[in-house]
């Protein structure tokens, strides 16, 4: 049986509409308490309510697991998200750490050819970096056309950083073009975490010239990191 005074989650339907007016801090206690009591189990297997409750958190399912499973995922990675990473507005150029923790590498939006055409973010971070960058992406053997999604780690140079990540990223003509995105996104994580990097800026990718949404780019970005 419920506990007394908590009746109300067992009548159908009520805990379904409360459940979506909760904060996520809340839901963490709750969903404790959901797993505790037998008569409540029974939300744990409602699919159609966890996948909605993932849109509204979320903004979506990430793969087709089971929707509670993947919600509770959800919830725990947030928690993560908020302690380790700090959503900034500023120019690239002049950020020296975060939270007085100095950066250690610096990702952002390039073309294929990783060349600098003195706009956007590359402009900014080929600036800091120096005329050395220049010169190392346009050397005969490093020259080529690297496929939208994929990064590459090179040397910061005069950067004061470890590394630079330099993301392709995708323009919104491309059909596929969020599925590349968060490729793209995923893949600059995984540099970071073989070259072994702490603190990491991250431009955001393919906001700008390329065309997609800042608000569609962002929330992309906080799925795939």
């Amino acid at each position: 049986m419920a506990p007394r005074g908590m009746d109300i989650w067992s009548v159908e339907g009520i805990a379904s509409t409360i459940f979506f007016y909760l904060d996520l801090s809340t839901f963490d206690a709750l969903s404790h308490f959901i797993q505790a009591v037998p008569e409540l189990r029974t939300y744990l297997s409602d699919g159609t309510l966890w996948t909605q409750l993932s849109q509204v958190h979320f903004g979506g399912r990430r793969s087709p697991r089971l929707a509670v499973e993947e919600f509770l995922q959800s919830l725990d990675d947030r928690k993560r998200f908020d302690e380790l990473v700090t959503v900034l507005s500023g120019d690239i150029q002049h950020i020296k750490d975060i939270d007085g923790q100095l950066l250690d590498g610096i990702a952002f939006p390039t073309n294929p050819h990783l060349t600098n055409h003195h706009v956007g973010a590359a402009a900014v971070v080929f600036a800091r970096a120096g005329h050395a960058l220049d010169g190392f992406i346009r050397d005969p053997s490093f020259r080529g056309v690297r496929p939208v999604g994929s990064v590459v780690v090179t040397p910061d140079f005069e950067a004061g950083v470890s590394k630079l990540i330099h993301c392709v990223g995708p323009s919104i003509h491309m059909e596929n073009c969020y599925e590349l995105l968060s490729t793209t996104y995923r893949r600059a994580m995984e540099a970071m975490l073989r070259e072994g990097l702490q603190c990491v800026i991250v431009a955001s990718v393919s906001t700008g010239s390329l065309g997609v949404p800042p608000k569609e780019g962002g929330l992309v970005a906080m799925r795939a990191i």
